[in-house]
């Protein structure tokens, strides 16, 4: 997933940029400055009234302004020192350079949080406290139809990946397993959470990440924790749910 140091070991997973798009894309629609949208507070899950559902085009970077800031998680966890990743400040159509059908397991979690799965644009940032940590991801498609394949099709590849080999920390590799069941509704959406597990220098590892379709967007969260339970406040959900408040303020709306 997300590239994250818990404690002093940096879990398998790394949020880099990858390969630049070479083809950027002209936007579909005009879109307003994400740097508009409104903080986000504190939401119970219980109250999670449907949002309208984006259709029009933000930019990686427009995305980033878009992402849950430090103020909302508790005290005690901070932003990554590595930053946001983001696609930049273009749109791209270029074909996915791990294609969910066939990227092997190792690859795929080492991406996710990254580009290069056929988005049109992304951005994603890690909240990191001592031994835990929080993901924020967002996808952005160039349709409906292929977020919510996105989001089946990370359903199906963990149907394949329940043992496999990935990176831990520099120069190590540790055994890790992904499963897949239906997750909590979010404003009416179905959702999909996707465990990773595995052991890492003998303490065990969780990432425990909800993806939601919604419009041309998938909204993923993750609670992260090395020899220790991930963290439950806020939740996924809740996270979830203020990234949809807060693009819905920024995107052109359907």
């Amino acid at each position: 997933m997300l590239a994250v140091t818990v404690g002093a070991v940096a879990v398998a997973g790394c949020a880099t940029k990858g390969t630049p798009y070479a083809t950027p894309a002209s936007p579909s629609a005009p879109v307003t400055s994400a740097a508009t949208a409104p903080t986000a507070g504190s939401l119970p899950t219980a109250s999670m009234t449907p949002l309208p559902a984006a259709a029009g085009q933000l930019t990686g970077t427009q995305l980033e302004s878009v992402l849950l800031p430090t103020s909302d998680f508790p005290a005690g966890f901070a932003a990554s020192s590595s930053g946001p990743v983001s696609s930049g400040g273009t749109l791209t159509s270029a074909a996915a350079q791990y294609p969910l059908a066939t990227v092997s397991c190792s690859d795929f979690v080492q991406h996710l949080g990254s580009t290069g799965f056929g988005e049109t644009a992304m951005a994603a940032d890690s909240i990191v406290g001592t031994d835990q940590a929080y993901d924020q991801v967002i996808y952005q498609f160039g349709t409906a139809s292929s977020a919510s394949a996105f989001v089946a099709g990370v359903q199906s590849l963990a149907g394949r990946c329940a043992s496999f080999t990935a990176p831990a920390s520099t120069g190590t590799t540790a055994t890790f397993s992904l499963k897949a069941t239906p997750g909590a509704s979010v404003a009416g959406l179905s959702s999909v959470e996707l465990v990773q597990s595995g052991t890492v220098s003998g303490s065990a590892l969780t990432l425990d990440t909800l993806l939601v379709a919604s419009g041309v967007d998938v909204f993923a969260a993750s609670a992260v924790g090395l020899g220790t339970g991930s963290p439950a406040v806020p939740a996924k959900e809740t996270i979830i749910y203020n990234l949809m408040q807060r693009q819905a303020a920024a995107a052109v709306l359907g």
